[in-house]
C-alpha cells in the first residue's frame, strides 16, 4: 500500500503534494493496466479453451453412439455364430454329404468369423477414440475450471487497485477524481483516407472523452485493447482484446512506415496499445481515471509498431 504522508521532524506528519500524488496515481495506474491486460491474456485463453471443449463434447456422443451400436452386432453375430458352429458341427459329423457341401459349410462358418472379427476390430478402435477423446475432454475441463479460478484472483486484484486509486484521485482532484483538461475532449479532424482506414479512425477519434473502464469494449467506456477491438470490429476485424496479442497479430512495420490506423504498443512487456493518427499522434484509452484521448506517440516508452490487414472496401 503507498503511504499517503510524509513524516517530519517530530513526528508530524504532512500531506503530500498534488505532484506527488500525480507520481503515485501513475506508478499504480500503470501497475493495473499490467494486471488487467494479463488478465486479458487468461481470458483469451479460457474462450480458446471452451471452444474446444464445445468440439469434443459435440464428437463424443456420436462415438458412444457407436460404440454402443457395434457392441449390440458383435453380441448378435457372435450369437449366431455359435447356433450356426453347433448346428453345422453336427451335420458334418451326422450327414456330411458331399465334399462341396462340407467345404460351402466351412466357409460359410469362416464368413461368420471374419464378419464377426471386424465388428470387434471396429468396435475396438471406436473404444479407443472414444476414451482419447474422453480423457482429452476431462483436462480440457480442468484447464477450464482453472483458468476460471485464475480469472476470479486477477479480477479480485484488478478491483482493489481501482479502490486504492479512486482514494487517491479523491485525495489529488477533489470529488470528481479527475483532473480537469479541456484538450483531452478535442476531437481532430478524421484524416483523410480511403475506405476501412478512415472509417478506423472515424470510430477511434468518436469515443474521445469516454472513460477508462478496465475490460470495457464499449459503447460506455475503454480500456487500450478493448478501444483497439472495438474500433477494428466495425470494419468486420476480430481481434483479442489483449494488447500482446493484438501485436502478435500485427504485422510489424517500422516508424517510418506508419501510417494512419496503424497501430503502437508500448513497454517492455506490451501492456498498452494505441491507434496512430499521423504527425506522431495516437488515440488511446490512457489508464484509469482518464478518458479516451489524444497524445503524443513518444509520451509512452514504445515497443514497436504494427499493422493490421485491413479491408478494401
Amino acid at each position: 500500500m503507498i503511504a499517503s504522508t510524509v513524516l517530519l521532524a517530530g513526528g508530524a506528519h504532512a500531506q503530500p503534494s498534488n505532484a506527488d500524488l500525480d507520481r503515485q496515481i501513475r506508478t499504480k495506474s500503470d501497475q493495473l493496466e499490467q494486471v488487467v491486460e494479463k488478465y486479458h491474456d487468461i481470458h483469451e485463453d479460457l474462450k480458446t479453451t471452451a471452444a474446444q471443449t464445445g468440439v469434443l463434447q459435440r464428437q463424443i456422443q456420436p462415438l458412444k453412439e457407436q460404440i454402443n451400436s457395434r457392441r449390440g452386432a458383435v453380441g448378435r453375430l457372435a450369437a449366431a455364430g455359435y447356433r450356426s458352429s453347433r448346428s453345422m458341427s453336427l451335420s458334418l459329423l451326422l450327414d456330411a454329404g458331399t465334399t462341396r457341401d462340407v467345404v460351402d459349410r466351412l466357409l460359410l462358418m469362416k464368413s461368420y468369423t471374419q464378419h464377426q472379427q471386424r465388428e470387434i476390430d471396429e468396435l475396438a478402435l471406436t473404444s479407443e477414440r472414444y476414451a482419447t477423446a474422453r480423457r482429452t475432454l476431462d483436462a480440457l475441463l480442468e484447464q477450464q475450471k482453472n483458468q476460471q479460478t485464475q480469472l476470479g484472483r486477477q479480477r479480485a486484484t484488478i478491483e482493489s487497485a481501482i479502490a486504492d486509486l479512486k482514494k487517491l484521485r479523491v485525495k489529488a482532484y477533489g470529488p470528481t477524481g479527475q483532473l480537469a483538461r479541456t484538450e483531452d475532449r478535442a476531437k481532430p479532424p478524421v484524416p483523410r483516407l480511403a475506405g476501412a482506414s478512415e472509417k478506423v479512425l472515424k470510430f477511434a477519434l468518436a469515443q474521445i472523452g469516454k472513460d477508462y473502464r478496465w475490460a470495457g469494449e464499449g459503447p460506455g467506456g475503454f480500456d487500450c485493447s478493448g478501444l483497439v477491438a472495438a474500433t477494428f470490429r466495425t470494419i468486420g476485424i476480430q481481434l483479442p482484446h489483449s494488447s500482446g496479442r493484438q501485436q502478435q497479430r500485427a504485422r510489424t512495420i517500422t516508424r517510418g512506415q506508419l501510417v494512419p490506423g496503424d497501430l503502437i504498443f508500448f513497454y517492455r512487456d506490451v501492456h498498452h496499445v494505441g491507434i496512430y493518427l499521423g504527425g506522431n499522434k495516437m488515440v488511446h484509452a490512457p489508464q484509469f481515471g482518464e478518458q479516451v484521448r489524444v497524445d503524443p506517440i513518444d509520451s509512452l516508452p514504445i515497443n514497436s509498431y504494427g499493422r493490421v490487414v485491413l479491408s478494401t472496401s
